[in-house]
């Protein structure tokens, strides 16, 4: 086993809903995830070559070829992308460790926890949740730097958000933007509830024309910490079946505000985006 893994911490891992036999690592809080185990467990053939170097994946919708020491791989779908891993690849017993970017890129997934349990979890997004979009960046894409905080060289404008898929019986809409990341805990860029039932969007920069009513955590851009890696930034949105809802407490991580909202939720979509220092 390589010096990696021995200095590093290993991290319970579930995917949709099921505990995988190999933990997830956290190396320097860039955290990699067994792949082979993680796409096998969703029907993907994987197949490692013999001397623990090079693998095939393949599945329905997508293929891609990886290989030791690499930090980019070319994923073929309808059309072929190049994803960029923030930590080489590494083959470890009968395994392949790799950056959690490409397993959420190619299952279509955001990332979870179950905080007190220590697990983390990758849940693929149901087709029946609501649409969640940005016209300033794609699904599993990196965040523009307009929208990240000027010490890292944006200029902390809001997100433009949009959503379709509500339900017919719904009464307000809230956002929710955080970092699905082991090292900021979870934390909101920014909340805003008592949407109207009517909106189907946050334009860009938005958040200067809302009150202090709606946004109860005012947008803060992006501000990965140096050598964290990519960071998973997570925008959901939620239909109420209220009109008002009260949030009691200052919102600081996720945990702080996702419980209330969902005890009202009758849909909700989620937006995985990346962004990296």
């Amino acid at each position: 086993m390589s010096k990696d893994l021995y200095r590093n911490t290993l991290v319970p891992l579930k995917v949709n809903g099921k505990s995988m036999t190999t933990p997830a690592i956290n190396i320097n809080t860039k955290l990699l995830v067994p792949l082979k185990e993680v796409l096998e467990s969703v029907g993907a053939m994987v197949k490692i070559n013999e001397s623990f170097t090079n693998a095939t994946v393949r599945m329905n919708d997508f293929s891609l070829e990886i290989a030791s020491g690499e930090t980019q791989v070319t994923i073929s779908v309808p059309v072929s992308m190049t994803l960029r891993l923030d930590h080489p690849v590494l083959f470890e017993e009968d395994e392949i460790f790799v950056s959690v970017r490409l397993a959420l890129t190619v299952l279509k997934a955001k990332l979870g926890r179950e905080a007190e349990a220590g697990i983390v979890t990758i849940e693929t997004l149901p087709e029946k949740d609501l649409k969640v979009t940005s016209p300033a960046f794609e699904a599993w894409g990196n965040i523009p730097h307009k929208f990240v905080q000027h010490s890292v060289g944006g200029e902390n404008i809001s997100l433009p958000i949009k959503w379709t898929g509500a339900p017919t019986n719904t009464n307000s809409f809230a956002v929710v933007v955080y970092d699905a990341h082991v090292l900021p805990e979870y934390w909101v860029h920014w909340a805003v509830v008592n949407i109207d039932s009517n909106t189907m969007e946050m334009a860009e920069n938005a958040a200067e024309r809302l009150t202090g009513q709606q946004q109860i955590k005012p947008y803060y851009g992006m501000q990965p910490a140096e050598l964290t890696g990519d960071h998973a930034y997570q925008i959901a949105v939620y239909a109420l079946d209220i009109e008002r809802v009260e949030i009691p407490n200052q919102v600081v991580f996720f945990e702080d505000i996702a419980p209330i909202l969902e005890s009202h939720t009758l849909a909700s979509g989620t937006l995985v985006s990346f962004f990296q220092s």
